[in-house]
């Protein structure tokens, strides 16, 4: 997502939350968005500043547009089997179903990873929307030691656990090695051709002497 897109539809949510006159002091601590033909669906993690504990879920184009968290229930049965129906579980089937991160708080991202680090065993149900959220974090540089340091516990690497040590720099670094490979294959074909081409036009000289 271009920078461009990013703040038009944080200021899109933002106006949004304003005019919706629901939060006297708003918080955000999450912005996700799919487009649906054509059309731009939000949704937006809402804390009270004086208040933190007092959070909701923002969707200005449902029905009931802010929901208290506690409220929140999963679309699937089997989510609610596997998991505690939580704020942080929501973020992650949301993104199963393809909706993209605008902007996500720290605090916001170590309760995240707090969540799939208690739910290790059975979080790959989550599994595009997790890989979607491991290829993220590694995008923007959030890592499980700036983590563990913010919220003074530890994490483990979870972003190699689930993107199976296949990274866009590691990808990357593998392409060069093959260009690299292949370019050093090319040049000592040519070097080669050109060695075989001296020796029989030199031995073409040579009869043509004798």
């Amino acid at each position: 997502m271009i920078f461009k897109t990013r703040v038009e539809h944080l200021e899109n949510i933002l106006n949004e939350i304003e005019n919706s006159n629901l939060y006297e002091y708003p918080h955000i601590d999450f912005i996700l968005v799919k487009e649906i033909n054509g059309k731009d669906y939000y949704a937006a993690g809402v804390s009270d500043k004086i208040n933190p504990h007092e959070a909701f879920l923002f969707r200005p184009k449902a029905r009931s547009k802010s929901i208290p968290i506690q409220n929140i229930r999963y679309d699937k049965q089997k989510c609610r089997d596997l998991f505690d129906e939580c704020i942080e579980g929501y973020v992650l089937q949301q993104m199963q179903k393809g909706y993209k991160i605008i902007y996500m708080s720290i605090g916001f991202h170590i309760t995240l990873w707090e969540f799939i680090d208690n739910f290790y065993h059975s979080i790959e149900y989550f599994d595009d929307g997790l890989i979607y959220y491991m290829s993220f974090c590694y995008e923007i540089g959030l890592t499980s030691t700036f983590l563990s340091h913010y919220s003074c516990g530890y994490f483990p690497d979870f972003i190699h656990d689930f993107l199976d040590e296949v990274t866009f720099e590691s990808s990357k670094e593998l392409a060069e090695t093959i260009i690299e490979s292949n370019n050093r294959m090319i040049t000592s074909l040519e070097l080669r051709n050109e060695l075989c081409y001296k020796i029989i036009d030199g031995r073409t000289e040579d009869e043509e002497r004798s």
